[in-house]
């Protein structure tokens, strides 16, 4: 299943709005009811065709994840009972969608990948984003920044412009880069800050450095997961299973209060964590606070 080419449309906030008015039928809604009652697809700038396009997209890449589908195409479509059960749940559910639909998103690639041979294109492109460093990050800008780059590599995952739209939108929904626009610079810096920080409750309270690092690339298999870095392009830059988007984050949640990065005595479980020419030796990784 391929996100920037033929459901280019789909957005992370659409599923969620699509999901959260599901959430209140059991019994679903005909695809027609979705397209009359879900406004909050339509922007004021956007035309009915427009909206009538991120929905089918939307609806395409739901239905490929397994969060919502349909018996036939004559059907109603239902969401999920776990998605649905999360979403009826009291406050702002945005941030629990926001890190259950990355979490499915990297499951579903990485068994595509083994399964298939072939990962989604946009799992294959955040978990090449991932990699570059935080402290040079692209122009956002197609021609200034990441065409070169992926031309270099013959990176096809994100190959043209019309996917690298579509890529950042995905992007920063999902907690995997923000955006820095200064003066006449504009660039989008790999950061997963808010990515881990939406999987901390599913997270060990405390574990050894490698072993917390390990549990969360179990959850999202893009954050540096050996059997996708194995998909990237070779002979280019040496993939790192700590991407500097994910050490960027973690030096950022510990700096927030919410993790401490403690040393240990033991060597074996010991990993380096720095950007630039700073770095330390972090033993062990708690939570402190969610």
């Amino acid at each position: 299943m391929d996100y920037l080419r033929g459901q280019a449309t789909a957005s992370a906030v659409g599923l969620f709005v699509i999901c959260r008015y599901l959430s209140a039928f059991a019994e679903g809604r005909a695809e027609e009811d979705l397209r009359r009652s879900l406004q909050l697809l339509r922007t004021g700038g956007t035309s009915s065709d427009e909206a009538g396009a991120v929905l089918v997209a939307s609806l395409a890449i739901g239905d490929g994840l397994g969060i919502i589908g349909r018996e036939s195409s004559s059907s109603p479509w239902k969401v999920d009972t776990d998605l649905a059960n999360g979403l009826k749940a009291a406050g702002d559910r945005w941030p629990w969608f926001r890190g259950e639909l990355l979490r499915r998103i990297a499951e579903h690639g990485k068994r595509e990948l083994e399964s298939e041979g072939k990962a989604p294109d946009l799992v294959l492109g955040l978990t090449w984003f991932l990699q570059l460093n935080p402290l040079s990050p692209l122009q956002t800008d197609w021609g200034l920044g990441p065409e070169p780059l992926v031309e270099a590599l013959a990176f096809d995952a994100v190959s043209r412009s019309d996917q690298w739209r579509p890529f950042l939108r995905w992007a920063v929904a999902l907690g995997l880069a923000r955006r820095s626009d200064t003066g006449a610079a504009k660039v989008v810096v790999p950061d997963a800050t808010t990515a881990i920080a939406d999987q901390l409750e599913s997270l060990p309270a405390s574990g050894s450095a490698r072993d917390w690092l390990s549990a969360l690339r179990e959850r999202l298999p893009l954050l540096g997961s050996p059997t996708l870095l194995a998909a990237l392009p070779k002979g280019g830059p040496a993939w790192d299973e700590l991407p500097a988007g994910v050490v960027l984050a973690l030096l950022k949640l510990e700096r927030m209060g919410v993790l401490s990065l403690e040393p240990s005595d033991d060597a074996s479980d010991v990993i380096s964590v720095g950007l630039g020419s700073s770095a330390r030796q972090v033993g062990r990784i708690t939570v402190r606070s969610t």
